[in-house]
């Protein structure tokens, strides 16, 4: 639907920039060969006139053209941005990380981390001790641990680092 749209709207483009293109030949053609009936006088002068009002319509069909296809896009964040929109943006974007650092610090997922990471070090430990150990088995597994450990630590930094700020944000408004 929105593919159909778009090959009828370039085909109205194309039509218009070809009637606009034939226009300017036309009037090209007339300076060559001399077609008007005034004088030689008054001929530039006409034509001119004739060549800017061209242009002009080029010019707005051009503009037309960069207006439709900034409105009509499906990521709106491919157009040119104002500066008021630029620091909404950015606003927003302190917002999510704020919200994800509270979110990731929270007792349940680090106390589900541990789980896992118990559970995989106690898998990898039978396998290892098991007369028949599988070493695809303890690589995969180890693979895993390796993985939760990464990001158990990585939202305990995130933590720390929430922890931190808002302290630095108590002590600066206890000073005040």
């Amino acid at each position: 639907m929105l593919q159909f749209a778009e090959e009828e709207a370039n085909a109205e483009f194309d039509q218009i920039g070809e009637t606009v293109l034939k226009d300017l030949e036309e009037a090209g053609t007339r300076v060559y060969h001399g077609e008007h009936g005034e004088s030689d006088a008054g001929l530039p002068g006409i034509l001119g006139l004739e060549i800017e009002e061209n242009e002009k319509k080029l010019a707005d069909f051009e503009g037309q053209i960069e207006k439709e296809r900034n409105e009509g896009l499906l990521f709106k964040n491919q157009r040119e941005r104002t500066t008021k929109e630029k620091v909404e943006a950015k606003e927003e974007t302190e917002k999510i990380k704020e919200l994800t650092k509270e979110n990731a610090g929270s007792k349940v997922r680090k106390n589900i981390y541990l789980a896992l990471i118990s559970v995989l070090f106690i898998g990898i430990t039978d396998s290892l001790i098991s007369p028949s150990s599988d070493w695809r088995k303890v690589a995969v597994l180890g693979a895993i641990l390796v993985a939760l450990l990464s990001q158990f630590i990585f939202e305990q930094r995130m933590t720390s680092e929430a922890a931190q700020r808002t302290e630095k944000e108590k002590t600066e408004e206890e000073k005040k």
